[in-house]
């Protein structure tokens, strides 16, 4: 199922306004969470079932004593695309993930309603206030998240990345999972590192596109130069040895084949970086030294804040992990905006990155790096 509506997500789970409105063909491009799906997460129940294909949790997580007694005044209302006929599983995953966390914390009250599409979110939303909702987390789309934003009275947190500012005074979050931000968060990293002459080397896939724009602009916004930039699907004889003696770095906007093909030809001494497309079950060899960024719900798996949370009995790929890790820090970063006064102090040591709110209404993510074949 997942696979068939891949071209109808894109809209949703893909990148930056910019990038949308440049392109038609970019915002049908696949998003990255899904692109590498290739089959259903798990059977539908039979017909009449009373259960919905959530990938189940892991056996109850033992909790030392007993849960914490509710937060007094504080109540999430979860609202999802479960019933759609193209994005159910991908909600699914993300409402499990949300209902592990809420399972090993236990301290704050939840509702759920689901949603079949964008329509019923101001249906949903009134239900969930009916419920006792105090706190408003989701919906998963660009376009419901954009209507919830757009009228909700209670605080919010959609899940997708919101074009426009929310209306002035609202307290509208939007906590999205882009790969234009981890294109962002290399760009940095190269500079921090002391890259002077960064080579961007990408090719004609709309998702590479989007990720040379994306470093490009914060290179230039970071450092006020232009990064030098590189197509690999056209290169004219010598054109890759001229621009590899100017580089000190390389910023491989590619997907995980093109990666580790790329990789191959280069100098293995010369610093070379990539986003999470690159981190693969199997590494080859390579791709020994490349440095990556991930969740550290996917690098990290021992991480503290994630030690006690449900993994999913029914394994999923790193794309769909990545979903249930956006479900279990929706909870965890609606739980804590819903309990404090003053957002702006929040920093979370999420599951899908250390969550801080920034200037705007955007929740800042940033993932930890690694690099492959390190001990």
């Amino acid at each position: 199922m997942i696979k068939r509506c891949l071209h109808v997500l894109a809209p949703w789970l893909s990148g930056s306004a910019v990038l949308l409105a440049a392109s038609v063909a970019i915002a049908q491009s696949p998003g990255y969470i899904l692109q590498q799906n290739q089959a259903s997460l798990q059977p539908a129940p039979p017909k009449g079932s009373a259960s919905a294909a959530v990938p189940a949790a892991a056996n109850p997580v033992a909790v030392p004593g007993k849960l914490p007694a509710k937060t007094k005044g504080v109540h999430l209302g979860l609202m999802l695309p479960v019933d759609s006929s193209q994005l159910g599983e991908a909600a699914q995953v993300v409402k499990a993930g949300f209902d592990a966390a809420a399972s090993a914390d236990g301290s704050v009250e939840t509702s759920f309603v689901a949603l079949r599409d964008e329509s019923d979110t101001a249906a949903a939303y009134q239900q969930l206030v009916a419920n006792g909702a105090t706190f408003i987390v989701g919906p998963l789309t660009r376009q419901g998240a954009a209507r919830i934003a757009a009228s909700s009275k209670l605080p919010t947190l959609v899940l997708n990345a919101l074009d426009k500012p929310p209306p002035a005074g609202s307290k509208v979050w939007s906590l999205s999972v882009t790969i234009e931000t981890e294109a962002q968060q290399i760009a940095r990293m190269m500079r921090d590192d002391g890259s002077q002459q960064p080579l961007i080397l990408f090719n004609n896939d709309n998702l590479s596109q989007r990720l040379r724009q994306a470093f490009a602009e914060e290179w230039r916004s970071r450092t006020g130069k232009v990064a030098r930039e590189l197509n690999v699907s056209a290169l004219a004889a010598d054109q890759l040895d001229i621009e590899l003696r100017i580089a000190d770095a390389v910023f491989l906007a590619l997907d995980s084949k093109e990666v580790e093909a790329t990789r191959a030809v280069l100098n293995p001494d010369l610093p070379a970086y990539a986003t999470s497309l690159a981190n693969v079950h199997k590494p080859g060899p390579a791709m020994t030294g490349l440095r990556l960024i991930d969740m550290p719900w996917l690098l990290i798996p021992n991480h503290p804040e994630a030690r006690l949370i449900a993994r999913p009995v029914n394994p999923l790929n790193k794309a769909t992990e990545r979903l249930y890790a956006l479900g279990i820090d929706a909870y965890r970063l609606g739980a804590a905006l819903a309990s404090n006064k003053n957002p702006g102090q929040i920093r979370l040591g999420g599951v899908s990155g250390d969550l801080r709110i920034g200037k705007s209404w955007v929740v800042q993510r940033d993932l930890p790096s690694s690099i492959v074949g390190a001990e």
